[in-house]
């Protein structure tokens, strides 16, 4: 997101595609855009990119993400070109 430079972000430290926690989770999901919003009104400094405190409840490693991205696309039959 730094490099994209938006007027303003959030961020929350989860898996790709998991940016409001895990399907289902509505309650987590409700406080993660709640506090989203409310950074997008509150944010005072032009190109923030401020860290939401909210942590993923299962261990999770960025390196293993192309692995299962490949995975993922070789069940869904996709190309596997990463």
């Amino acid at each position: 997101m730094k490099r994209l430079k938006p007027p303003r972000a959030a961020f929350v430290n989860f898996p790709l595609g998991h940016q409001c926690g895990k399907p289902g989770d509505v309650g987590l999901q409700k406080n993660i855009l709640k506090d989203t919003l409310d950074i997008l009104v509150h944010a005072s400094i032009p190109g923030e990119v401020e860290d939401l405190n909210y942590e993923w409840d299962s261990p999770f490693d960025w390196s293993d993400f192309a692995k299962n991205l490949e995975e993922m696309l070789k069940e869904e039959g996709g190309p596997i070109k990463l």
